[in-house]
């Protein structure tokens, strides 16, 4: 049976011409070891990311159980950020015992500035990675052999946050005035793909460094906090701080958010474990999705950055991220077309080379049955 039978999804891999139908493989090993070409920076492949899917494909849907007393293979995961609910799919799937199910014993990395997930992914550092679909689409112009294998947020929540009072409710309202800037965070990418949206020039503001903390726009003394819109409105409002929100979506910026993602020669070499992970952390996700207190508990065991009563708006607040209410199958998957609109948003930024960057960077992603596992 052919591995895309097994995952019950039509192959999308290019927008470009057909192909003629590949034969199914014999067996995945030998597959695999055929395509040394794929381990290469990126390139425009889209025949050996179709084979290589369809064995990682059949791994994911009809991989046998491991062996009782197997070892558990040692894998580390470093988050695009700091823990929060972003990633408590993630959370959740560990203490279920998912990635244990599955023979992972999986080490979970936060991020922060400073750590940036792509290249201690592509140095080894890690073997699995958490980012923004836009900076995996530069670190590859950059040469980084990463490539996504399925998304996290369907929709960016990075935005802009301004007080309520202040009358800037649009990204043209950002003239003249103090933009916080995170220099090379998905707020900063994000913030430029926008000027050019908008035909503006950054000399048009004025730009001040920040980081996370939102002191500098709790005192005023910046106008624009640049963040992720699932918590910061929520514990600045429960601090007493009314704001407005701008978002990419609203400004006319059809892209994905985070994504999760390997280097290319772990998809080659490993196939299992990425099978395997993406398994656990589907679980983990439609579990976290359906139980804000499997979620709450799961992040509290994690992180004390949150208020007892932010958490649950929180969970809220993340839920359309992950699993739009206007697409309720489009769980962790991906889509060339989605792809091929990011790469364009960046090139018409001026912040990459071209806007064929999404060709090969990703692995399409369905909903796979689950192996069997005891519950």
């Amino acid at each position: 049976m052919a591995a895309t039978a097994l995952l019950g999804i039509r192959p999308r891999v290019s927008l470009h011409a057909r192909r003629p139908a590949l034969p199914p493989p014999k067996s995945f090993p030998p597959l695999i070891a055929s395509l040394p070409a794929f381990a290469r920076p990126p390139g425009r492949r889209p025949l050996a990311l179709f084979v290589l899917f369809a064995a990682l494909g059949g791994l994911v849907a009809c991989q046998k159980e491991k062996p009782a007393a197997a070892a558990p293979t040692p894998v580390s995961l470093r988050l695009a950020w700091v823990y929060d609910m972003a990633e408590v799919g993630i959370f959740v799937a560990e203490d279920a015992g998912f990635y244990a199910a599955e023979g992972l014993a999986l080490e979970i990395k936060p991020g922060g500035f400073g750590l940036d997930p792509f290249k201690m992914v592509a140095a080894g550092s890690d073997t699995l990675g958490v980012g923004g679909a836009v900076n995996l689409l530069l670190a590859r112009e950059k040469g980084l052999p990463v490539v996504a294998i399925a998304a996290e947020f369907q929709d960016t929540p990075v935005g802009f946050i301004t007080h309520a009072d202040s009358g800037i409710t649009t990204v043209p309202d950002f003239v003249g005035k103090r933009i916080g800037i995170q220099t090379g965070t998905d707020t900063d990418t994000l913030y430029r793909a926008l000027l050019q949206r908008f035909k503006l020039d950054a000399a048009q503001m004025s730009e001040v460094p920040i980081q996370y903390d939102p002191t500098p726009f709790i005192a005023k003394r910046i106008d624009v906090l640049p963040g992720y819109l699932t918590n910061q409105p929520i514990t600045l409002a429960n601090r007493g701080i009314p704001t407005h929100t701008i978002t990419a979506k609203a400004s006319g910026l059809d892209i994905f958010g985070n994504v999760y993602f390997v280097t290319t020669d772990t998809l080659q070499r490993r196939p299992e474990v990425v099978a395997a992970f993406l398994r656990a952390t589907r679980r983990g996700w439609e579990l976290a999705l359906a139980s804000p207190e499997a979620s709450i508990a799961a992040l509290q065991k994690r992180s004390k950055d949150f208020a007892e009563a932010d958490l649950r708006r929180i969970h809220a607040a993340v839920k359309p991220f992950i699993l739009p209410p206007d697409a309720p199958d489009s769980l962790m998957q991906m889509s060339p077309e989605r792809w091929k609109n990011t790469a364009a948003v960046l090139h018409a930024a001026g912040l990459s080379r071209s806007s064929e960057t999404w060709v090969d960077a990703f692995v399409p992603y369905s909903a796979a049955p689950a192996r069997p596992h005891a519950d």
